[in-house]
């Protein structure tokens, strides 16, 4: 009897085993593989068990691209003040630039000029035609330190090149301008902004005035000697050095050669140059 009761209550359990077996989700068949996402409607797995992928790229671990990686840097952008952005040598987009700015430059349209010739000495620095271009085109906007410069740069590039007669002559037609803008009133007025600045160890509003200088007088020892102390001023120290430096190159005896030695030493022993 025992015997008999006990078969029956182990037939019992087993049955019922067997239902809760039935029952389990673990033995229901998986239309996606447990190790692959689903799709459609079904719930994403759990944040902890993606790879973990940078933000800006693709999940895919065969096809992983950077969002950002083709973003053009604004100029100035570049992560430091003294980095400027480089172009490619590409002499055959130069000679396209040169040829678009000549077609302005006949038209005269010459702010389409200016900037063709600009972009061609990017691609191409020191083009003989590029600079002659670019001079011709800043004459005629009335820019005339910058194109007796590089009217210059031109000479000095091909002496005896096919534009060299008209190049020297521009450099004597203009020589008188560049020499009345130095003494300009808006240019002395400019000059002593920046003085007074300095004075007051306003560099920024020095540097401003001085910089804006420059391009009239890019070959002045003394304006180049205080754009150098504003730029210490502003703990921008190896540029500071550079204008130290041209000034000294410019007058080597001159009244401020001895303190641009010094300050160009003071700041190679700080930069451990």
């Amino acid at each position: 009897m025992k015997s008999g009761f006990c078969f029956i209550f182990i037939l019992a359990f087993s049955i019922a085993a067997a239902a809760q077996d039935r029952q389990s989700p673990d033995n229901q068949p998986h239309i996606t593989p447990r190790n692959q996402a689903p799709s459609g409607n079904q719930s994403q797995p759990a944040d902890e068990d993606q790879p973990n992928i940078p933000k800006g790229e693709s999940s895919s671990r065969d096809t992983q691209i950077n969002l950002e990686r083709n973003r053009p840097t604004p100029p100035g952008d570049s992560g430091s003040d003294d980095v400027q952005e480089m172009y490619p040598f590409d002499p055959h987009k130069a000679a396209k630039d040169v040829e678009v700015g000549n077609f302005y430059l006949k038209r005269k349209n010459y702010r389409a000029a200016l900037e063709r010739f600009n972009e061609a000495l990017l691609y191409k620095p020191k083009d003989a035609e590029a600079t002659v271009g670019l001079a011709q085109t800043q004459e005629q906007l009335g820019l005339f330190t910058p194109a007796y410069q590089n009217y210059r740069a031109y000479l000095q590039i091909l002496p005896s090149g096919p534009m060299a007669k008209e190049a020297q002559e521009a450099v004597t037609r203009l020589a008188p301008k560049v020499e009345a803008q130095k003494t300009s009133p808006e240019l002395q007025a400019i000059l002593k902004e920046g003085e007074a600045a300095l004075s007051q160890n306003d560099f920024e509003t020095a540097y401003a005035r001085f910089a804006k200088a420059l391009q009239t007088l890019p070959d002045d020892p003394l304006t180049n000697f205080h754009l150098a102390e504003s730029l210490q001023g502003m703990q921008r120290l190896d540029e500071a050095r550079l204008f130290y430096q041209k000034s000294l190159d410019l007058q080597p005896n001159g009244p401020h050669a001895r303190e641009a030695r010094r300050q160009i030493s003071e700041i190679k022993w700080i930069l451990g140059k």
